[in-house]
């Protein structure tokens, strides 16, 4: 009996343009859930560099998740899960058509999709339901007796955590991982990458570029696929003469 083909998903900057973390995160502020100062004085000039170019994308969502993480301490579960229902009625479509079209093209040919991600599973589980994943894990945020977040979590962004989960998955759904699929697009993802026979680093972080670069294998099976405005350019590194640099 043949093994099924997964596709392997990255949410944040995968296929959701922006980070379902940082959209809770905002939308707890703006509701005054949170101090405004929370934002303005601890993210806010990490946000500023980045959105400047004079900073890398993944230390201010690093820095975010931190600081997300401090503020819920002691927040009830009814309150995280009455906002993370807003936002997620308020993003569900705003995502890259790319990894869109590549989840229907999975769906078509009958395989196994996965949403694989750092934010929080009381996010990314609803997310993943929405387009139709056979299973999501995410990070995991632990509640005490009284649905108190305690400011513990199982993460779910790193490299290491998420290699343990697609071989998880790949004990538990026997998957073919060779003619298997992985999208992502930080560094996080790389393990990803290396399972699978296909993988789509998605708008790429220099990090990524640069890890990919530097390994023949990875420089050459993985498609790189940008997305601006509504035109898609995909290409492979090795296919390329030119080189990438840091802002």
């Amino acid at each position: 009996m043949a093994k099924d083909i997964a596709a392997f998903f990255d949410i944040d900057g995968t296929l959701f343009r922006n980070s379902l973390l940082i959209e809770h995160f905002l939308l707890l502020t703006a509701d005054k859930v949170l101090s405004e100062d929370t934002w303005r004085d601890e993210i806010g000039p990490l946000y500023e560099k980045y959105q400047n170019r004079l900073g890398a994308y993944e230390d201010y969502l690093d820095k975010a998740s931190l600081v997300y993480q401090q503020k819920l301490v002691g927040m009830d579960r009814e309150t995280i899960d009455k906002y993370s229902d807003i936002v997620i009625e308020q993003n569900k479509n705003k995502v890259y058509m790319i990894t869109r079209k590549a989840v229907e093209f999975h769906k078509d040919h009958g395989h196994r999709i996965f949403f694989i991600s750092g934010s929080p599973e009381f996010l990314v589980d609803q997310f993943a339901h929405i387009y139709g994943a056979d299973e999501s894990i995410a990070t995991r945020y632990k509640f005490d007796e009284n649905n108190k977040f305690i400011g513990k979590v199982t993460p779910m962004w790193d490299g290491r955590s998420k290699l343990s989960a697609v071989l998880d998955l790949t004990e538990r759904y026997d998957l073919d991982l060779d003619n298997s699929y992985a999208y992502g697009d930080t560094n996080g993802d790389i393990t990803m990458f290396q399972l699978v026979g296909h993988p789509h680093a998605i708008n790429p972080s220099y990090e990524l570029i640069e890890k990919l670069s530097n390994d023949d294998d990875l420089r050459a099976k993985t498609i790189i696929d940008i997305e601006r405005k509504d035109v898609n350019y995909s290409f492979k590194l090795s296919d390329l003469k030119v080189n990438f640099k840091k802002f």
